[in-house]
């Protein structure tokens, strides 16, 4: 009789014990999910000083990602540069702040009504914004830059699906924002040279993009134009890759190819070759499935410069770059420096037959491909690959 008193004693015990320390009647003490804050746009490239006398940067465009959540909350600064936002998700966010300038602005700048030209936050911008953290949030503008006539709008990199590891139908394509023809006669296209292997990351050098894989368009100066709205494909191998997987892609018409004259690589006669400057490995153009960045650059490939078995590219001499990641979350693992991308696109397992492509977007009555130097807000993975058109 006593033991079974003692255990039902215990039993009692134990029930009032887990409900005082799982408090299961009321909700748990954690810290609140919704915070509001306040942003402050300054610009220190001295350029709105001179137009109104003041550095705040009013009218600015500011877009906020969420880092993990996926959110997105679109906000336009006031007249003092100013942003209050209220009851926002806690989280870590990528901001990027845009501010186009005017024909008139750009006239006391420069004398000339020059159009096209954005004051920007080039850094990567990530803030933790949390409930518990209520303090303002200043953010530099720190470039004012003419937007490029010419941008990567496509990277397709990680293979069919289906196809077992078929992963030769991989291309960069390029497109013209502008309203007058372009020409890619002796662009360069430089992959971003860094091996997590060796522990080597250029990302903080100041003037310089390293690579060991540096192509160039072929012609003499105005023997391959690119149309305003046109696009243009440097395949790695210029065929009709469904023949090998039937969920892969014809690329046998595409404008360009990549083609390495002294590997056993394959060569379409019909397209012309992209020409090799410098590859340090591979039998064909390489470019990671999962993660890689590319800059696309103009400038005499004699003035390139050595080190350490890498050519350099001067960053006053890139058009546009693009960096992709396996996990879009991870911009610590950034190999560009954010002065060229402040962000990062991808997310993409191999063999899925996702490809990555510039968001379309409508300005002053103008279809365009959004590019305001940061990849995690121009970019959208799409389920295939669309060679010279738009998904």
């Amino acid at each position: 009789m006593k033991k079974i008193f003692f255990m039902m004693m215990c039993v009692m015990f134990l029930l009032v014990g887990c409900d005082t320390i799982l408090n299961l009647d009321q909700k748990p003490g954690a810290v609140e999910r919704e915070t509001t804050f306040k942003i402050l746009l300054k610009d220190n490239t001295g350029n709105m000083q001179k137009i109104y006398g003041d550095s705040s940067v009013g009218n600015a465009s500011i877009v906020l990602k969420s880092n993990t959540l996926g959110l997105e909350y679109k906000l336009i600064s006031d007249e003092n540069g100013e942003i209050l936002i209220n009851n926002i998700t806690s989280d870590q966010y990528i901001i990027s702040a845009l501010r186009l300038m005017s024909e008139d602005e750009m006239e006391v700048l420069t004398g000339q009504k020059l159009d096209f030209y954005k004051l920007v936050n080039s850094s990567s911008g990530v803030v933790d914004l949390r409930a518990d953290n209520h303090e303002n949030i200043e953010i530099a503008m720190d470039k004012l830059y003419l937007e490029s006539a010419l941008v990567i709008s496509e990277i397709y990199a990680c293979g069919p699906p289906g196809s077992g590891l078929y992963y030769h139908d991989k291309y960069i394509e390029i497109y013209n924002q502008s309203d007058s023809v372009a020409y890619l006669d002796g662009l360069l296209i430089a992959v971003v040279y860094a091996s997590e292997y060796l522990g080597l990351n250029y990302i903080d050098d100041p003037e310089f993009v390293h690579s060991k894989s540096i192509w160039k368009f072929p012609g003499a100066g105005k023997e391959y134009p690119i149309n305003p709205g046109q696009y243009r494909v440097s395949a790695e191998d210029a065929i009709d890759h469904r023949i090998n997987a039937s969920n892969s892609v014809d690329l046998s018409n595409v404008s360009f190819e990549f083609y390495k004259d002294d590997a056993p690589d394959i060569d379409n006669p019909e397209i012309p070759n992209m020409i090799k400057i410098y590859q340090s490995a591979g039998n064909d153009w390489l470019i990671g499935g999962k993660r890689n960045a590319i800059v696309l650059a103009q400038m005499d490939q004699d003035s390139l410069v050595w080190f350490d078995e890498q050519l350099l590219i001067p960053y006053k001499n890139i058009l546009d770059g693009v960096e992709y990641l396996d996990d879009v979350t991870h911009l610590n693992e950034k190999t560009l420096n954010p002065r060229i991308d402040a962000g990062t696109t991808g997310g993409i397992q191999f063999y899925t037959g996702k490809t990555m492509e510039r968001i379309l977007i409508e300005r002053n009555g103008k279809s365009m491909l959004k590019d305001d130097n940061n990849s995690s807000l121009d970019f959208k993975v799409y389920p295939h690959p669309s060679p010279e058109y738009h998904n």
